[in-house]
């Protein structure tokens, strides 16, 4: 295990920038204490100290010392509001933003880090994570040096989904999507499907891999049997349908569900009737020729307040009593059996 970061004191950063604690407590703070101004090339020494020594500010003393700044910041490794991630990412955004103003703090949404191969940097140079008294992480996939480095460093955070890039006692809030996947599957099962094709994103997430579990313990066990398709096979499924005898699709989000329907109606391949489809996903607003998907209902907006509960409890907590909270929350999703399973009958 490495060794826990020693925090850099403020006596520190007056000594590298040749200024007084009182100054470095001002620069930190963004304020003018006494009436004394602060000369911008002072504040640049400062700010350039604390940027080599990767200073974070201690929220537990900042509360002591009066200083909180009710300001909660939201960070996103991937980017949010692009039209494909705007279905995941717009009810947590809400979610968050609502919960927010009913404890009247404020939300600082950074956006500084630029997305580099595809996933930002938390502790990238121009993320003003200092600014906030905690912070919620969002993300299909986190860096876990960087979740480490919180935790270590006792900085208040709560991430969204379930994290296992880490060992580190990582503070989260999450769905379980293995008992709403698991009752989707009997569904298919008991509505007489024997054969199913299972389409993935082939992502390496929490979630992900909680979905394709669920499948595979399915075949393993017997109730349905599935093959596992990739996405890039989409145009290949009429044909592995007819193959392998499948007469139910299950895909992991209702947006690959779309697209299987249009390669099995491009191939002549009515849905539902002759091949019944079902996301493991959200599907509010989602249908197939009419028909509502089968899939899930996900509590997104309790998933965002449910983080700033948390995070607002660890705020008012010492970092020493951490381990008395319960660091991590589970919800629950619930099942829409929709019209797209259809019964299948003895030809």
């Amino acid at each position: 295990m490495a060794p826990k970061p020693r925090r850099v004191t403020q006596r520190e950063i007056a000594e590298l920038a040749g200024v007084s604690q009182t100054t470095v407590s001002v620069v930190l703070n963004d304020r003018d204490g006494g009436g004394v101004r602060i000369p911008e090339a002072t504040r640049a020494r400062v700010k350039k100290a604390i940027e080599q020594l990767t200073y974070v500010a201690d929220p537990a003393a900042r509360r002591l010392a009066g200083l909180d700044n009710q300001i909660i910041g939201v960070f996103t490794y991937e980017a949010a509001l692009s039209p494909e991630s705007m279905d995941f990412y717009g009810p947590l955004l809400n979610g968050i933003e609502r919960a927010a103003e009913k404890i009247g703090w404020d939300l600082l949404f950074f956006t500084s880090s630029p997305v580099e191969n595809g996933t930002r940097s938390l502790f990238h140079r121009k993320t003003r994570l200092r600014l906030t008294d905690g912070c919620v992480l969002l993300g299909q996939q986190m860096v876990a040096s960087e979740l480490e480095r919180l935790v270590a460093e006792q900085f208040p955070f709560v991430a969204i989904g379930r994290r296992d890039e880490t060992a580190a006692a990582v503070p989260y809030v999450a769905i379980d999507y293995v008992t709403p996947t698991t009752a989707l599957i009997d569904q298919a099962a008991a509505a007489g499907h024997q054969q199913a094709l299972y389409v993935h994103r082939g992502r390496d997430t929490p979630a992900a891999r909680d979905r394709r579990g669920a499948v595979e313990a399915a075949s393993a066990e017997g109730r349905l049997a599935f093959l596992l398709v990739g996405e890039e096979r989409i145009g290949d499924l009429p044909r592995l349908a007819q193959a392998t005898g499948a007469t139910v699709i299950i895909a992991e989000d209702a947006f690959l569900i779309e697209d299987v329907v249009h390669a099995l109606t491009a191939a002549g391949v009515a849905v539902p009737d002759e091949i019944s489809v079902a996301a493991l996903g959200e599907v509010r607003g989602h249908r197939i020729d009419g028909k509502p998907l089968a899939g899930f209902h996900v509590p997104r907006e309790q998933l965002a307040a449910e983080a700033l509960d948390l995070l607002q409890l660890l705020i008012a907590t010492e970092p020493d009593e951490w381990s008395t909270l319960e660091l991590r929350r589970h919800l629950d999703s619930d099942v829409e059996p929709g019209a797209t399973i259809v019964v299948r009958t003895e030809a």
